[in-house]
């Protein structure tokens, strides 16, 4: 939540309640000589936190227990990086193949053979993105197979080039192309349909290839040494459903990431201490690869003092070592827990409210005494999220938040024109039940368009409108304080209202005690409120009758 739940209830207070009902200045009579005094109650409302947290909380930031406690945890992403960004597989020409006259002459053909075969089964080398890349099997995503032939041979054939480890639905990946007896003939073509083919390589970073020409006797023509075929073929744009094998000690590039901390974003000063504040860095992983990771610079920024400080991580948390799933679950996540018992600067950092966290990060595949069977599928991430959490269990000081909000006073008599000379007061009266665990002084100013200030709602003697509720040695409401304000406006301050179009909020908040005493937040702490406004037109004492 960018404000907190305080200047939401200040200004549930004064603007949802003040602004429900309009009255028409002018249509009040200066010719009639009873009391014309007109006070009409705006608001009655009973307001718990958990109302609060509902209408404002849009972010569900608040957590609550089982008791109503309530914790303020804010969860960031600070990187999401793709496995296919990493490990894939180049294009795969592979060296052509040829079938030569000769091949054919040795077996009685054309002579005494009228069908001839010649079979090639060769083992292909994968080109490797990494020289210590193992892949032994792949289900394609996409990809494309292209083929080439060429023939000199004066004869029909039949070519027919098949993956015999490479296969769906039980059949192997094959192409066929028919040759002329032209002695020149061409053919060239690429195929888009590998999708969902598993390519299974019982030696590592090979695969089995069976290619078969087969002549077929043509007419008289002859058979030379010089005759030949030629077929090349490759496999491009290769992108897997998963892959598996050992993917070696590749080195991932994370770029250095700020995170900004929303929930300290209206802060303009003083502090916030919590009892048992923690930052937790969460590192998803959905590679099924194990990875180390070393955070080179951990700096937070504080808007205390307006700079970032840098801080050391436990060593037992850095370099560490990010757990990999097992095939079949979709991650595993190690985490990073930094609280008082091991990071005892927290509550300072907290204290200083913390606007910026800047992470940089090295990251390696499969980390020394690492040994785990490898695997990547095309939705495999490294993720690294920022954890926030706050129970509010703790003080404040002073500390200073602010809000603008639309507050034209021209709402108050819409479709009149104004007379003020027929107004002899407008009073504000606020009373208010408080069970919650805060104080605090608050200051309206109220501006024009351009937010230059016309006039200011309290005055420094009436400025503390929320006392604490009476707590318990735990730091729980135990029974509610009451407050009443009442503001009037007057004279000169009456026709400064008129040009009144935005009301800025400011909120100088304590927790009980004047910020010394620990305090806790439960869901069913409430406010409850009474709001009116009170016209007194002026008397005059002339009649009509």
């Amino acid at each position: 939540m960018k404000k907190l739940i305080f200047i939401s209830v200040i200004s549930t207070i004064v603007f949802s309640g003040c602004v429900k009902d309009y009255f028409e200045f002018d249509k009040l009579s200066n010719q009639i000589n009873w009391n014309p005094n007109m006070a009409v109650p705006a608001i009655h409302s009973r307001l718990t936190l958990r109302d609060l947290i509902q209408d404002y909380d849009n972010q569900h930031l608040f957590v609550e227990d089982s008791t109503y406690f309530l914790y303020l945890v804010y969860n960031k992403q600070v990187f999401s990086l793709p496995a296919i960004n990493y490990v894939s597989l180049p294009d795969q020409n592979f060296p052509s193949q040829q079938f030569t006259g000769s091949e054919y002459i040795s077996q009685g053909f054309p002579n005494s053979q009228t069908t001839t075969s010649v079979t090639k089964n060769i083992n292909l080398l994968l080109s490797l993105q990494q020289p210590n890349d193992v892949f032994d099997s792949l289900i394609f995503k996409d990809g494309t197979f292209t083929l080439n032939v060429t023939s000199s041979f004066l004869h029909n054939g039949l070519l027919t080039i098949t993956f015999p480890t490479i296969r769906k639905n039980n059949l192997p990946y094959s192409k066929t192309v028919t040759l002329d007896a032209s002695g020149s003939f061409a053919y060239t073509n690429t195929f888009n349909d590998l999708t969902d083919y598993k390519a299974i390589m019982p030696t590592a970073n090979q695969l089995a290839c069976e290619i078969v020409l087969t002549l077929t006797k043509t007419g008289n023509n002859a058979v030379l040494p010089t005759h030949e075929a030629q077929v090349s073929f490759s496999f491009n744009g290769i992108h897997y459903k998963i892959i598996f094998g050992n993917f070696g000690n590749r080195i991932i590039p994370v770029q250095e990431d700020t995170v900004n901390v929303e929930i300290f974003n209206n802060s303009l000063g003083g502090q916030l201490y919590f009892v048992n504040p923690k930052i937790k860095i969460h590192l998803y992983n959905s590679f099924g690869v194990p990875l180390g990771a070393a955070f080179t610079s951990f700096r937070i920024y504080s808007s205390s003092d307006q700079n970032y400080h840098p801080y050391n991580l436990p060593p037992n948390y850095n370099p560490i070592v990010i757990q990999a799933p097992n095939y079949g679950e979709h991650y595993k996540i190690t985490s990073i827990v930094l609280d008082t018992s091991n990071f005892p600067q927290i509550r300072n950092i907290i204290f200083n409210n913390p606007r910026y966290v800047y992470l940089q990060t090295n990251t390696m595949m499969n980390p020394p005494f690492t040994a785990q069977y490898n695997y990547l599928t095309d939705t495999s991430r490294f993720a690294v999220n920022l954890e926030v959490e706050l129970p509010l269990w703790g003080r404040s000081t002073q500390w200073i938040i602010q809000d603008t909000v639309p507050f034209d006073f021209a709402e108050f008599y819409k479709d009149s024109t104004v007379d003020l000379d027929n107004i002899e007061f407008v009073k504000l009266q606020f009373n208010i039940v408080n069970a919650m665990p805060t104080e605090a002084k608050v200051q309206i100013y109220l501006t024009d368009t351009l937010y230059n200030i016309i006039d200011s709602v309290f005055t420094p003697q009436n400025m503390m409108i929320l006392q604490s509720g009476v707590i318990n040695s735990q730091g729980k409401v135990i029974s509610p304080t009451k407050k009443n304000t009442q503001v009037t406006y007057t004279g000169n301050q009456l026709a400064h209202l008129t040009n009144v179009k935005k009301a800025l909020l400011r909120a100088y908040i304590n927790t009980t005690n004047n910020g010394n005493t620990n305090v806790r937040f439960y869901s069913n702490n409430y406010i409850d409120i009474k709001a009116g406004i009170q016209v007194q037109a002026k008397i005059n004492t002339q009649t009509d009758f």
